[in-house]
């Protein structure tokens, strides 16, 4: 067996049966942190609850589990995969642990490209416990240049327990509100005003934690709108201004300015199509959109 990454010890062969007939002893590639390097790292948010776990040599583990959504595992390798393969989840006991590991195995499939693996909320489960119990939850599938030889990336439970802590505190208060919640955003302004008021500088604070928390999101746009009072050109300015104001706000709570893009446009297209004051006041706007 093959280890990538720190060591560790042990050997182990894979007995294959080529055929009906001939056994061939082919070596296993392990990828697996060591005792004494394996570390595991815990982030979290209102917006988001993370805990990371480099496997050497292969790639970035991690659970996450965003605002609004279900929780997830995901492994991005720092290479890409070349083909997509069938592979298998099993719980293996590292040499310091008696207990025998849990028997049930888990097919998964191992994905072209640098997100080979990505699980839903069971799994993802079944491998917290796995963890939390001492054991070591592999994936083992047939290498892609070698089909004789195995595969298993193995995640380390060493150093786990204080970070799983943290991460199970942050489940408990993470926010229910999430992408399909702030992917369209309104803000509204007084009359003939373009500084936020506190309620509305609090949806924008919000959104800001949500964005900066989900990498998904590529695109913040914001449409600054008027009301049909006054001159055109005095509205189109002031609208600019309105969405100048979101903008800043939101660079100042942690967006990056290149996900940013600002549009102005003055009273040309009201979200109420009348003159009163209820619809005016509906229509002295910015509009946020979120793209993923």
């Amino acid at each position: 067996m093959t280890n990538h990454g720190f060591p560790f010890v042990g050997v182990v062969l894979i007995n294959l049966i080529i055929g009906s007939a001939t056994a061939a002893l082919v070596e296993s590639d392990v990828y697996l942190a060591g005792e004494h390097y394996s570390e595991w790292q815990f982030q979290g948010s209102k917006a988001k609850c993370e805990l990371k776990h480099e496997i050497p040599q292969f790639g970035i583990s991690r659970f996450l589990r965003l605002a609004g959504e279900e929780l997830t595992f995901q492994i991005k390798s720092f290479q890409k995969i070349p083909i997509s393969s069938e592979g298998l989840i099993r719980e293996i006991s590292p040499t310091w642990k008696h207990e025998k590991p849990d028997p049930l195995t888990s097919p998964v499939n191992i994905k072209q490209g640098l997100m080979p693996v990505v699980l839903n909320r069971k799994k993802a489960s079944w491998l917290i416990s796995s963890l939390a119990k001492g054991q070591m939850p592999s994936f083992d599938f047939l290498d892609w240049d070698d089909p004789r030889k195995k595969v298993q990336v193995r995640l380390s439970p060493v150093n786990y327990l204080k970070p799983y802590r943290e991460f199970k505190r942050c489940l408990k208060q993470i926010s229910d509100k999430g992408y399909k919640d702030y992917r369209e955003l309104e803000v509204h302004f007084e009359l003939d005003i373009h500084v936020l008021n506190v309620n509305e500088q609090d949806k924008l604070k919000q959104l800001a934690e949500f964005v900066v928390a989900d990498q998904s999101i590529r695109r913040v746009s914001v449409d600054g709108h008027a009301d049909d009072q006054g001159a055109r050109v005095y509205n189109e300015r002031l609208s600019k201004r309105r969405a100048n104001s979101v903008e800043e706000y939101l660079k100042n709570a942690g967006v990056e300015p290149s996900q940013l893009r600002i549009q102005a446009y003055g009273e040309r297209r009201p979200k109420i199509n009348s003159r009163a004051e209820s619809a005016r006041a509906e229509n002295r706007r910015a509009e946020i959109r979120l793209t993923r």
